[in-house]
């Protein structure tokens, strides 16, 4: 998987979806996204086929049907969007990116008191 990784918003939810269930097929993962039909199960089964090939899931088949399960961890994709984020958004500067999240209207109390304690850990371990 290259560091540059791109997903659209339904890969997105096709990895949360794995991510928390674990192994599903594409009639499954299509009746989890789309129980009203919104989208045709062939494009679930596109794009699911097309994440194996981004190396993003993998695929075994167990009789007729194709199960997928994730490759990459969630923390690992998360971090590789992030970077891949910030350095075309932030010019890859995170104090950019932290600067802007905490001048955001709805940053709440609570989050800034998170956030200081996140901070205050952070610079223990250091």
């Amino acid at each position: 998987m290259k560091n540059q990784i791109r997903l659209s918003e339904l890969e997105w939810q096709i990895m949360q979806v794995l991510w928390e269930k674990g192994v599903l097929s594409v009639k499954e993962m299509w009746q989890k996204l789309f129980p009203d039909g919104e989208k045709a199960y062939t494009t679930i089964q596109t794009y699911m086929d097309r994440m194996v090939e981004k190396k993003l899931l993998n695929k075994q088949k167990i009789g007729m049907v194709n199960f997928y399960h994730p490759r990459v961890d969630k923390r690992t994709l998360l971090k590789l969007a992030t970077e891949n984020f910030v350095s075309r958004a932030f010019n890859g500067s995170f104090f950019s990116l932290a600067a802007f999240l905490v001048d955001s209207p709805n940053l709440s109390r609570q989050d800034l008191d998170r956030i200081k304690d996140l901070i205050k850990r952070k610079e223990e371990e250091v």
